[in-house]
């Protein structure tokens, strides 16, 4: 396991996921606080009843409802949608020791309270979520193929391909059957001429994750192998590589250039959350916290995918 640890892909995926654990965190700190403030408001409306609006200004609504022993009561509730039409007839619940501590559908409170508990639970099946794709990835990937034994030594190319905001490092088979093998970035693979001569752990017509061995270092799947050509805006390397990529291949890359290279997938966060926020009337809390969780998985996403951040 301390071998895997110290793989450099392995070490992004899991500060990208360290990521993902702090803005989880965060969000569902601030979803919890948002409840417990939303709860007091709530305790104690334990009767159902079903009431007609008898009023509406602006954001809230006064309802009067039947209640026990009394003709009628009334309340005044804000609400968090649009209030409906005088005299419609809508779902009350009230705290039978004050009936005029009401709330009905669309409340401020109730929908705080759902918006919040529904946030919280989205950030922990999520993390769960992360963790076990984790766990499998690091098998399928690292670990399973690492044990296979050298099958073959295969002529092939190394090739860029962007496609959206991610780019990504493939090996190219030069054989009548070409395969595609997306691989974990490493420098070694700038000042790689093509074709060169690469030896295959594993079989590549039957195994769907193979790793492969250049000059004695290990190139780990970053997918599984592909039959057809992958999409996207392609460049490969030169058949023989020049000064400059030579001293690229020979100086290693820090995460913290990884991280520069992956920034263009933030670019759909705030998208994404301006449009949850537009369907979800949740406004600029909603916004944010999407955004703060969508720019978080995007940068595991890209560290999964293998994002290549080479010149």
């Amino acid at each position: 396991m301390r071998k895997f640890l110290r793989l450099r892909p392995v070490r992004h995926i899991l500060v990208t996921s360290a990521v993902v654990l702090v803005a989880c965190a965060a969000v569902f700190v601030v979803q919890l606080l948002e409840f417990n403030s939303a709860r007091p408001r709530l305790q104690g409306l334990t009767v159902n009843a079903t009431g007609i609006v008898s009023r509406v200004d602006d954001n809230t609504v006064t309802v009067r409802f039947p209640v026990p022993n009394q003709q009628e009561a009334s309340a005044a509730v804000e609400l968090d949608t649009t209030p409906p039409p005088l005299g419609t007839k809508v779902p009350v619940r009230y705290d039978p020791s004050a009936p005029s501590r009401a709330v009905t559908t669309g409340a401020s409170a109730l929908v705080t309270a759902d918006r919040a508990s529904t946030y919280a639970t989205v950030t922990v099946v999520a993390v769960l979520a992360m963790l076990a794709v984790n766990g499998s990835l690091l098998f399928t990937r690292f670990v399973q193929p690492s044990r296979r034994k050298v099958s073959a030594s295969v002529p092939m190319r190394r090739v860029k391909v962007q496609r959206g905001l991610l780019t990504r490092s493939w090996l190219e088979t030069d054989t009548a059957t070409p395969r595609w093998i997306p691989v974990y970035f490493s420098p070694t693979l700038i000042g790689l001429p093509s074709p060169s001569r690469v030896e295959v752990l594993g079989d590549l017509r039957t195994d769907r994750h193979v790793a492969v061995r250049i000059n004695d270092e290990v190139l780990y799947p970053a997918g599984s192998v592909r039959t057809g050509e992958p999409r996207g805006r392609r460049l490969d390397n030169p058949s023989e590589p020049d000064e400059e990529r030579a001293l690229a291949a020979a100086t290693p890359v820090r995460l913290a250039r990884q991280f520069r290279a992956d920034l263009p997938v933030l670019a759909v966060a705030p998208v994404v959350g301006a449009f949850w926020a537009l369907v979800d009337g949740s406004g600029f809390a909603g916004w944010l916290t999407v955004s703060v969780l969508i720019a978080a998985f995007g940068f595991w996403w890209a560290a999964l995918r293998g994002s290549d951040p080479s010149l």
